[in-house]
């Protein structure tokens, strides 16, 4: 578990205290765009698994924030978050 004084602490509290999290691989929201960044680490999703990428991780319901597994087993007791459990598709 993290604690406040971690580096990756940049004020997501504001945006990502106590939301819920659904755990899906990343795809495009837009043709134009290629990836999307961790909110804590800045790890890197994209849909091709080029090195030291990731392809699925936490976001939140609108696809909008995106979680490394790593920064949210870190954080998910800090952050109070949930996660919501998804049918397969």
């Amino acid at each position: 578990m993290a604690n406040y004084e971690d580096w990756r602490l940049m004020g997501q509290e504001k945006y990502l205290k106590g939301v819920a999290l659904a755990y899906r691989p990343w795809k495009r929201p837009k043709p134009d765009w290629d990836h999307d960044h961790c909110e804590f680490c800045g790890a890197k999703f994209m849909e091709e698994p080029y090195p030291d990428t990731l392809q699925e991780g936490y976001c939140t319901l609108d696809e909008y924030y995106w979680i490394c597994p790593e920064c949210f087993r870190d954080f998910r007791e800090m952050f109070g978050w949930t996660v919501v459990e998804e049918d397969a598709k």
